[in-house]
């Protein structure tokens, strides 16, 4: 191979990378397009425990059309621009209404009144179902009258008792395991359902 079909060579090679490249971040767009418009539907029913798992997703959903931006065509560069605005302002609102942290006396408190006891971490297996039940018999008869905020303590008991849960796994029946993934299924129904949302939208419209 003379030098004028060798540098040919390397040229369709380097094009075709590049060609590779912009693909891929196109890709990356259309990725990061997608998650952005699903979290933006969501955005008034984020819990306090969802927002730094989303907030770690938008860094990796984001780290290498940042690095390689402008590569990306005109049109796409003012897309991704708009698209990490709408998460800004999503931030700022979230980070506003999660500002202030859980009152340790307080959280104790709600664990005492929604799982009859504290110290949820020393549950042992065959008392997690009973407690589970107890939790979500406390949720169905007090929910109604829970502000947005109350909401948020019973959801730390519910994270309590989930993460004692993964612990125990292996030490549960196969009916605990069935019922108290039921119970996490209503818990979760209800956290999300009309009437919070109805609290979430109140809250936003008075800012």
């Amino acid at each position: 191979m003379n030098w004028r079909a060798f540098v040919a060579c390397i040229a369709v090679m380097l094009l075709t990378l590049n060609v590779q490249a912009q693909s891929q971040l196109e890709k990356d767009l259309q990725s990061f397009r997608t998650w952005m418009n699903r979290k933006a539907t969501q955005a008034d029913s984020v819990t306090r425990a969802e927002w730094p798992i989303i907030k770690e997703s938008f860094k990796a959903a984001t780290s290498r059309l940042d690095q390689q931006a402008d590569s990306l065509s005109k049109e796409s560069k003012q897309e991704y621009a708009e698209l990490k605005l709408q998460y800004q302002e999503m931030e700022v609102r979230q980070e506003g209404q999660y500002g202030q942290p859980l009152n340790p006396a307080e959280a104790i408190k709600w664990e005492k009144e929604l799982a009859g006891r504290t110290k949820l971490s020393k549950i042992k297996p065959d008392e997690l179902r009973p407690v589970f039940t107890y939790f979500m018999e406390g949720v169905r008869g007090q929910k109604a009258n829970w502000s947005l905020r109350d909401w948020e303590y019973a959801e730390h008991v519910y994270l309590e008792l989930s993460n004692r849960k993964q612990v125990l796994l292996d030490r549960l029946s196969n009916g605990d395991k069935i019922r108290i993934a039921a119970l996490q299924v209503e818990f979760n129904s209800l956290r999300t359902s009309r009437d919070v949302q109805n609290k979430y939208e109140e809250m936003r419209d008075k800012r």
